[in-house]
């Protein structure tokens, strides 16, 4: 069977010619392949090949535990594996997986897409739930080099069985560093590790509406940790990581070039990180002009941390920072020129700011005063009328909308804090 389908694909890829359906029964015969078998040949001539089809033409595939990679990736007919699936893909291609856990890693082979307009796609079906859970020894469940211009959606990356992280986005095989990577409305776990990992040049990646929990085994692994520059982390759940929840740092790179710059943290509810060897829900560790606003952080050790490397240029604005057990912002003797505005620190360790270099920007925020949450108890930050927090922020160019996507201000100036009130 394996020889008489290699052949097929030889005869069928040897072009131009045309094989009839008479023409394909006597090859058969030849091949001594039974009805079934003549049946599956068939599919496998008419399967997809990146290099028969038109690059221009986009075309979406699908994979289900019940496929076949002989199948030629239909919705009717899928593929088996996800690996099968994504070999077929060029720019501008979506594989669409249906629900079920698939033992398999995607390690270096998912082809590039050419742009965010032309990008390729591995996603959940719509309306399923899919788990990629590798088997034991796997290192990890993602990992890019060299790629660029690829979107993950909605699939949980459960890293149970692997040895490292549960995604690494970094540079090899003579093909500089990943970049334009999308992961977006997945949820990862359970890595021994990091939950996302970016290194070596790996720069304009976008992590947007995740939930990354229960990563890491010590005060070294954290939920994502940012070592590269321009990536977004947006609107994602950070929770019970081991070490730090967004950990910004490069300083282990002889590269001047290969630094942690220009990363923005928004929009993100971080909480619960550091219970191993405790750890912020936010550090900016080194890089130049890195920016976290309209996060909400609490229960962590420490909330945000401008702290450990040589941070310069760091922007801390309009964040919601409460009940952390150590400060709530943190900035560090070698941090320099640290712009802290229209925070809400409350119910963190006295002092709730702590800045050590003494010439940080500080002002506008409000500071151990009672915000009049609508009810903390359950992590709802919103602000009642009445708070003090209203209209007493500072307009902010960077900040134009609050962490649910309302524009700012809505009444005469901003209001401080994550959280602008709707009248």
């Amino acid at each position: 069977m394996v020889v008489a389908m290699s052949t097929l694909r030889l005869l069928w890829r040897i072009g131009p010619i045309s094989l009839g359906t008479t023409s394909l029964t006597i090859i058969y015969l030849l091949l001594g392949c039974s009805t079934d078998q003549q049946n599956r040949l068939n599919m496998v001539a008419s399967s997809p090949s990146r290099s028969t089809r038109p690059h221009s033409q986009k075309v979406v595939y699908y994979v289900a535990t019940t496929g076949y990679d002989g199948y030629p990736g239909t919705e009717t007919q899928p593929f088996r594996t996800l690996s099968h699936g994504v070999s077929v893909l060029t720019p501008g291609d979506t594989l669409y997986v249906m629900s079920g856990t698939y033992a398999e890693a995607l390690l270096d082979n998912i082809p590039s897409g050419t742009s965010w307009s032309a990008p390729v796609t591995v996603a959940a079906a719509p309306g399923h739930t899919v788990t990629l859970k590798p088997d034991l020894g796997a290192g990890r469940v993602l990992h890019f080099q060299g790629q660029k211009y690829i979107i993950i959606d909605g699939l949980i990356l459960d890293a149970t069985n692997v040895t490292y992280e549960a995604v690494k986005i970094t540079l090899g095989g003579g093909l500089g560093g990943a970049h334009h990577i999308r992961l977006i409305r997945c949820e990862l776990k359970n890595a021994p590790g990091q939950g996302i990992l970016t290194t070596g040049h790996a720069d304009f990646n976008e992590f947007i509406d995740l939930n990354v929990h229960d990563n890491g085994i010590n005060g070294y692994h954290h939920g994502l940790y940012i070592s590269t520059s321009n990536n977004l982390v947006e609107g994602s759940i950070v929770h019970h990581n081991s070490g730090y929840g967004v950990h910004v740092y490069n300083g282990g790179s002889a590269d001047p070039t290969d630094r942690a710059n220009n990363n923005i943290i928004r929009n993100n509810k971080i909480s619960n990180n550091g219970y191993v060897e405790g750890g912020a829900g936010i550090i900016i560790g080194s890089g130049d002009g890195n920016t976290a606003y309209n996060n909400i952080i609490w229960g962590n050790n420490w909330g945000i941390s401008v702290a450990y490397g040589d941070p310069t240029n760091s922007s801390v604005y309009n964040n919601t920072v409460y009940n952390n057990t150590n400060e709530g912002i943190y900035i560090a003797q070698y941090s320099l020129t640290t712009i802290v505005r229209n925070n809400i620190v409350y119910l963190n360790s006295v002092p709730q700011i702590r800045d050590k270099p003494g010439n940080s920007t500080i002002d506008h925020n409000l500071v151990g005063t009672d915000p009049l949450f609508v009810n903390a108890a359950i992590a709802d930050f919103r602000l009642q009328p009445g708070s003090p927090a209203i209209d007493a922020g500072i307009t902010l160019a960077t900040v134009t909308t609050d962490i649910a996507g309302t524009s700012r201000p809505k009444g005469g100036s901003y209001d401080i804090g994550a959280f602008e009130l709707v009248p």
